[in-house]
């Protein structure tokens, strides 16, 4: 008897073990996924779950790649376009894709003819290049009234993790912010909140820079003793 319960008790050590090591290298692949950009697209029986990379953050780039001057590729009818992002007005780049479950939602919502759109910003849907996509299944979803480009360039530009993920960029040229939800209302919302944190950082250095500029006229220098 006692030798039964001492074999009970090994083998269920055994497992235990066995189990540990199974959902260590589950939580090891799961960050590798993660750290690779996976899981934008995951869905339930229920419904898609809502996903961010960061939310939406600003860009953490090289100081090369912190402004775009355009975006290049194709339309749907594979005629090249050349869509410039230094006009003045502010542009939000949608990197969709034909085959991503969770970027259903916003076809669906770029389908509407009044898309609101954070700071007022033209809208431009951004695909893989048409070697990479299916052209008649991206015109079976493509909104009439959004510009689409077809580029896999743009994505590697921009450092594109998956779909779906946008990019806001002012009308300079220079990104904004960028990030990924599930819905677009969640990406509205966090855009919004990029676009508007940019306007008060930028807001509160020109004044810095107009008190700068008063003190310097009045002779006041910096580290004066009177300041």
């Amino acid at each position: 008897m006692t030798a039964l319960v001492v074999a009970l008790a090994v083998a269920v050590l055994l497992l235990a073990v066995l189990v540990a090591g199974l959902l260590r290298s589950h939580a090891e692949i799961l960050k590798a996924l993660h750290e690779l950009g996976a899981g934008l697209e995951l869905d339930r029986a229920e419904g898609p779950v809502d996903v961010t990379i960061d939310g939406v953050r600003r860009p953490r780039r090289s100081s090369s790649a912190e402004t775009a001057d355009a975006v290049s590729g194709q339309t749907l009818e594979g005629e090249a376009v050349a869509l410039s992002l230094t006009t003045g007005t502010d542009t939000l780049l949608a990197f969709l894709s034909s085959g991503c479950t969770t970027c259903g939602a916003f076809w669906e919502a770029f389908a509407e003819q009044q898309v609101q759109v954070p700071g007022d910003a033209r809208l431009v849907v951004v695909t893989k290049s048409l070697d990479e996509e299916s052209a008649s299944a991206l015109a079976k979803r493509a909104p009439r009234h959004v510009p689409l480009v077809a580029s896999s360039s743009a994505w590697e530009d921009f450092g594109v993790p998956g779909s779906p993920y946008f990019v806001y960029v002012d009308g300079t040229g220079r990104i904004v912010g960028e990030g990924s939800a599930a819905t677009w209302p969640a990406v509205a919302t966090l855009m919004g909140q990029a676009h508007a944190d940019d306007a008060h950082r930028n807001g509160r250095l020109s004044r810095e820079g107009r008190d700068d500029a008063a003190l310097a006229a009045a002779g006041i220098r910096p580290g004066d003793a009177s300041l």
